[in-house]
This record gives C-alpha cells, sequence and structure tokens, in this order.
C-alpha cells in the first residue's frame, strides 16, 4: 500500500546533492599528503622529480578546494530558494547561509590564476602560507618535511576545514531530517494543478440519499494520533540539529575574527 508524503520541492535534492559534494570533496582534501623536497642532493633529475610530485599534489587540492567551494556557494542559492518556500527552514537557512557568506569572496580568488602558479618557484610556499600549513615566519617547509591537509587547513585562505565541513554536516542532516529526503515508505506525487484530492471532496448531505456514514475505528483514530506524535517529534529533532548547526556557526565567527 501506497503512503502519501507531503511534497518535496526538486531543489531540496539540489540542495542535499551539492552539501554531498562539499563534503565529499573536503573529505578528499583531508586525505592528501605533500613530501616535501628541497633538492639538496643536487640532481637534477631529482629535483625536477620532487618538484613534479609537489606540483602533482598541490594541484589536485587546489582542484578539489575549487570543487569545495563551488558545491557550498551553489548549495547557498538553494538553500535561499528553499528558504523563501517554506518559513519553517528559514531559521536554518540563513544561518547556514550567513557562516559561508566569507567564501564568496574566494570566487575572484580563483579566477586568476597566476595568484597560485605552481610553476615558479615560490607559488607552492606562498599557497601553503595561505592555507594556514606555514607559519608567517617560515622561509618555507624543511627539506623531507611532510605535510597533511587536516582540520586546520584554511579553504581559500579563509576558514579551517573541519569547521566548514562540521557546518556543512550538520545543515545536510538538518535537511534530511526536516524533508525525510530518503525514506523507504513508497510515495505518491502531489496532484497536478486542476486534480481533486478524492479523499478531501465532501458529500452533499442531500445526495447521499439517506445512506448512513460510518465513524472512523478506533484504529483510524490511533493511526491518526501516531501521525501527529511523529510530527511533533520530527520538529523536535530539526529544533534540536537547528540548534546544534546555530552552534557550529559560533565556531565560524570565531574563526573569521
Amino acid at each position: 500500500m501506497t503512503v502519501l508524503m507531503p511534497y518535496i520541492p526538486p531543489n531540496v535534492y539540489l540542495l542535499a546533492d551539492n552539501l554531498d559534494a562539499a563534503l565529499a570533496a573536503g573529505e578528499d582534501i583531508m586525505k592528501a599528503t605533500l613530501n616535501w623536497g628541497t633538492g639538496a642532493d643536487r640532481d637534477g633529475a631529482a629535483i625536477a622529480s620532487k618538484r613534479a610530485a609537489q606540483r602533482t599534489v598541490l594541484e589536485n587540492v587546489r582542484t578539489l578546494e575549487q570543487v569545495l567551494v563551488a558545491r557550498v556557494l551553489k548549495s547557498r542559492e538553494r538553500s535561499e530558494e528553499i528558504a523563501k518556500r517554506d518559513p519553517r527552514f528559514a531559521t536554518v537557512a540563513r544561518l547556514y547561509n550567513a557562516g559561508t557568506a566569507i567564501l564568496i569572496e574566494a570566487v575572484s580568488d580563483f579566477g586568476d590564476p597566476a595568484s597560485i602558479d605552481f610553476e615558479n618557484g615560490g607559488g607552492a610556499v606562498a599557497f601553503l602560507r595561505t592555507r594556514g600549513l606555514l607559519t608567517e615566519e617560515a622561509p618555507g617547509p624543511a627539506d623531507g618535511q611532510t605535510l597533511k591537509f587536516r582540520d586546520n587547513f584554511l579553504v581559500a585562505g579563509r576558514i579551517r576545514l573541519g569547521t566548514l565541513l562540521d557546518l556543512v554536516a550538520m545543515y545536510l542532516d538538518t535537511l534530511e531530517t526536516h524533508f525525510d529526503l530518503f525514506s523507504d515508505v513508497a510515495t505518491e506525487p502531489d496532484l497536478l494543478p486542476g486534480e481533486i484530492d478524492p479523499d478531501a471532496v465532501q458529500l452533499d448531505p442531500s445526495s447521499t440519499g439517506g445512506i448512513e456514514l460510518d465513524e472512523p475505528s478506533a484504529a483510524a483514530q490511533e493511526a491518526s494520533d501516531d501521525c501527529t506524535e511523529e510530527d511533533g517529534a520530527m520538529s523536535s529533532d530539526a529544533d534540536s540539529l537547528r540548534d546544534a548547526l546555530l552552534e557550529v556557526r559560533n565556531l565560524v565567527a570565531l574563526d573569521q575574527r
């Protein structure tokens, strides 16, 4: 038996897809490891090989970073659309948009390839420094040093990767709870414009011809009460996730100071 479920706008699924892709890109960044070599052995072939390996890792990280930022910015657009459609979700959506607003300025940086060109001598070091992997005082990584891209990696030089992923994950959890995106219950689409819901049709007493209508059974009444309790539980879960999202938003604010 199919069960009618509330209508879920397509842009909700698009938002969930963008959030999931952002999480995947961030997790891939955290898997990257850079083995730094200065070429102290003075072997030209060895120096070229090490530089090529370093450039490959950095280009991969930069690409993933751009994917992460692009997905977050696209999710902001979808989030604003949903906030206008569903006022109950507006507070959570605007909290998320406020926490990720700092990444809007990153678009102009990514549009200038000369600012992060790894073909020259200082490009790699500048990239590592702006991403928080090197201190301002350090001239560069030591020979043989291993650099790992973890929670403290600054995405676009603006926000910690760990904080951003926490914000995205919390928002995705809230979205799934609020809209019940991946339920196993079979659903039927909403009525198209002009269609009439047969369950909502009210019979004219004069047209029933004296037919007595059955009162709702006790089982049906109990099922209705259960649905009401489930709706209340879902609302409570969304509220608790909204509070948790607000806490993550505060962490973002601290990172931006």
